[in-house]
């Protein structure tokens, strides 16, 4: 694996931009993860309630110090990663962000999850070892409602310097597919009901939109844009974006899919500070931030250097970007 130079370091702001925080302390909206975390870790369960909503099976749990969580156990089902979840919170951290809710492997005992299972079907996909424990992504549950964020058809000429695409890749993977494979003349699959974008509700949100773009590409979290934005979530109407539901992503073969590269290469403006933590990523710093991990270790070489290889696409695409329109349409933010 090539060394590279090390992380800066950044400090933590309220709603930070990236480029904020990583060694200066671990943050989520620039509160700290650490009382988060160790509860996450070592507070006993006082509650267990099933997931709603979702293909795989989760759990919310109450801890005895009032701390709640999501935790997403190790399954079957093909993108439910729960590694993934793990290894999205310390690049997040790694890279400044702070848009992802602290999260921590844990185990638990099977025993203290069953009841609330019932007689769900998905049992049999769950991987209960054989001492009767149950590892996966153990999540913060975040207090407040999340608002879903409906930005509407062609959203992403806010994060271009041309025209929207006659054919998005911000969309469901089976119809991106669907709209490429569609004959001249016929309407796209693509929800043609939803109205077009006009003016982002905030004035961050295309910095914030473009900031996703990058973080989803460098984990390949393909579950992003698919039915009507549900994993596209904000702290309070007009808040911030959160980064949820980041299982899908970290793939085990493939380590550059082609629905991400369409994804990466339909981004054209970018936050400046965005990119210089993602040049600045250290990978060796990286692994030994999930060897932290109490379910260490998290990913494999293959998935660390698939990482490299997408973190370099990232910069040529950038630098690319910028020879072809120039740095002050490029670096927007």
């Amino acid at each position: 694996m090539v060394r590279l130079a090390p992380i800066l370091v950044f400090v933590a702001l309220l709603s930070p931009s990236p480029g904020a925080a990583a060694d200066a302390g671990a943050a989520f909206l620039g509160h700290p993860d650490a009382r988060r975390t160790e509860a996450l870790r070592t507070a006993e369960v006082t509650d267990v309630k099933k997931g709603k909503g979702g293909r795989s099976l989760a759990f919310k749990v109450t801890l005895t110090d009032g701390t709640r969580g999501y935790f997403k156990p190790k399954q079957t089902f093909s993108a439910a990663h729960w590694y993934s979840e793990i290894a999205a919170y310390y690049l997040d951290r790694e890279l400044g962000m702070g848009r992802v809710p602290p999260t921590t492997g844990r185990r638990f005992r099977w025993s203290e999850l069953r009841a609330a299972a019932g007689t769900d079907s998905r049992v049999s996909e769950l991987g209960i070892e054989e001492d009767g424990t149950l590892k996966g992504a153990f999540v913060w549950w975040i207090p407040e409602p999340l608002e879903r964020v409906r930005m509407g058809r062609n959203w992403e000429r806010w994060v271009r310097v041309q025209k929207s695409l006659p054919i998005t890749p911000y969309q469901r993977p089976v119809d991106y597919r669907a709209d490429l494979n569609r004959r001249p003349g016929i309407r796209e699959a693509t929800d043609p009901s939803r109205p077009i974008a006009q003016a982002p509700d905030i004035e961050v949100r295309p910095a914030e939109l473009s900031d996703l773009i990058v973080f989803d590409y460098l984990t390949q979290n393909v579950d992003r844009w698919g039915g009507d934005f549900t994993n596209l979530r904000s702290r309070g109407k007009g808040g911030p974006l959160i980064y949820l539901d980041n299982g899908a992503g970290f793939w085990l073969g493939e380590q550059r899919l082609g629905l991400m590269e369409a994804r990466l290469k339909a981004l054209q403006r970018f936050r400046r500070s965005t990119i210089d933590a993602v040049r600045a990523l250290d990978i060796e710093r990286f692994s030994s931030k999930l060897r932290e991990d109490p379910l260490a270790p998290v990913l494999n070489e293959k998935q660390l250097d698939g990482l490299e290889q997408r973190r370099r696409a990232v910069l040529e695409h950038v630098d690319a970007m910028v020879a072809r329109f120039g740095e002050a349409r490029v670096f927007a933010w």
